[in-house]
């Protein structure tokens, strides 16, 4: 009766992900600062698929999306001292690491070290290549990468990218499709940015510099040439793309990062220091005479407790919008547990309060923004996630969103249980049950969705798991219900490994056609 019991809870409900998806949407979550699924930038998903494992005693280290500047300064000094960083446990003890974050980066990083007895600093080739297929496309993707280079490209019906990024001693060159991300995102910032300051980590932007772009469509990033020089804590970038010229130049130390940026007619400096527990990051820039500036700062009250505080200021002229943006944010955090597998509780409020004035039409709109979030670990399987958020506009009816999700992740079975509810002018509901296996070489998921939304100001955003290297996050108005199968099979054929990945979903809406949705995926990793 028991083992019923279990099964019953378990099979049918939605699910955290596990294996490569989890590692992925983990990390995107730290790195972006989002506080869930639906509000990770589609980019970070696409550029993690395709990021290399890190070796952290490699001497051709550098920064990119998933290390910082600071990070990698702080692995290198430590390394000069203590000699080679062995596990993920040495690692949190660096500088600019923390356990938990270490946590989430271990499946990206490889800890071996030709110092040791027996080792030899040599690298294999490693690479994937995929095919997918859907109704209406087809699509194909292709990477490779070694010791110090890689290579990659991708195409769907008309759009495509390729990149090829190779280092020697002190000097990186970029070719194809790149981003370029510096400072906080006011100059030098390519791809989509995060406006949600729904966690305390959203506060300050992680700049990731120059990094390859392998998703299909090229719209977000520069496409072009660019070549870094890196000569210690000195480090100097140039690019030239369609349109688009830039440059960057980076002083690092242990404790910061000062930088200067020049974007397309953009000028900004930014910069980023630890004083005593106190972390703060500014960027100022100039652009058609205006100017703009952003500051973050946090730190940390005890053990338990966190807190940070924005502020920034965005005038038309700068931004290209019709509004401006000025802005104070705060926000405070309570922990009483580290990672998803100790119970304990989590806690954080945030509240962003905005003036978004039109010039010379409307001086006197603003916005107030609050965000709720309460986690409780119940035991390392069961997590309870519960979050309200509250947007009120002087211009336009308020919105509340109150969402809550019951997640059990297990070894096979996985499950979860989402409730959420929107008042916009009118209502909107949503609520999907779903549930999982998760074997060593397959995976099955089926997902039950059913949803009522009276307008499309109440509409409710989603996330839907794909193969990898697909992310979706579609939004819910109407009335109606959505069925989801995905599926996933690999084999390894020595050192080649097949994988299979299917979707087949439909969704019926009331007073539409019903939308069915078959989607095929062949990926070979050696």
């Amino acid at each position: 009766m028991r083992k019923f019991v279990l099964c019953f809870l378990t099979l049918p409900c939605a699910l955290v992900l596990r294996a490569q998806d989890e590692r992925i949407v983990r990390a995107a979550l730290l790195l972006s600062g989002a506080s869930c699924e639906e509000e990770i930038p589609s980019e970070w998903i696409e550029q993690l698929e395709d990021v290399r494992a890190i070796r952290v005693n490699s001497p051709y280290l550098r920064a990119g999306i998933l290390l910082s500047d600071y990070q990698v300064a702080s692995i290198k000094d430590y390394r000069s001292r203590h000699g080679d960083i062995l596990s993920a446990e040495e690692l949190s003890l660096v500088d600019g690491f923390s356990l938990e974050g270490v946590r989430v980066l271990e499946p990206f990083l490889l800890f071996d070290s030709a110092r040791l007895p027996g080792n030899v600093d040599t690298v294999k080739v490693h690479g994937s290549a995929l095919i997918r297929s859907t109704r209406a496309t087809l699509g194909a993707k292709a990477k490779a990468s070694g010791e110090s280079w890689r290579a990659g490209g991708a195409w769907r019906g008309e759009d495509w990218t390729v990149y090829a990024d190779g280092s020697f001693r002190r000097w990186r060159v970029l070719a194809g499709d790149f981003h370029t991300r510096w400072g906080q995102g006011l100059a030098g910032w390519t791809g989509f940015s995060m406006e949600s300051l729904s966690t305390l980590d959203a506060f300050s932007r992680k700049a990731s510099g120059l990094t390859p772009s392998g998703s299909y469509s090229g719209d977000y990033s520069l496409r072009g040439a660019a070549l870094e020089y890196d000569a210690g804590r000195f480090r100097v970038s140039a690019y030239a793309g369609e349109s688009a010229l830039g440059a960057h130049a980076d002083y690092i130390w242990r404790h910061g990062q000062l930088g200067v940026t020049y974007a397309s007619g953009t000028v900004s400096m930014d910069g980023k220091w630890n004083i005593r527990g106190l972390d703060l990051a500014g960027e100022m820039a100039v652009r058609h005479a205006a100017f703009a500036g952003k500051i973050a700062l946090s730190g940390k009250m005890g053990e338990r407790w966190r807190w940070a505080a924005q502020g920034r200021g965005l005038p038309s002229g700068f931004s290209g919008r019709n509004n401006g943006e000025y802005a104070l944010a705060g926000g405070i955090q309570f922990r009483n547990h580290y990672g998803a597998d100790t119970p304990g509780h989590e806690a954080s409020l945030t509240l962003d309060c905005a003036s978004l004035p039109v010039p010379g039409s409307d001086p006197g709109r603003f916005q107030l923004r609050g965000y709720g979030i309460w986690k409780w670990q119940i035991t390392p399987a069961w997590l309870l996630d519960v979050r309200l958020t509250e947007r009120y506009r002087n211009y336009e009816a308020p919105r509340t969103d109150f969402r809550t999700d019951l997640k059990y992740v297990g070894s096979p079975w996985l499950s979860a249980l989402r409730l959420e509810a929107v008042r916009c002018e009118k209502w909107g509901v949503l609520s999907y049950i779903e549930g999982g296996y998760k074997g060593p070489k397959s995976a099955v998921y089926l997902r039950a969705t059913g949803f009522s939304v009276q307008a499309w100001a109440a509409r409710i955003y989603c996330y839907e798991r794909d193969a990898p290297g697909t992310f979706s996050v579609p939004a819910y108005n109407g009335r109606g219900v959505a069925l989801s199968l995905t599926a996933s099979h690999k084999k390894r054929m020595g050192c080649f490994t097949l994988k299979g990945h299917l979707r087949a979903a439909c969704t019926i809406r009331e007073g539409y056609h019903p939308a069915p949705v078959l989607n095929l995926q062949l990926q070979g990793d050696w």
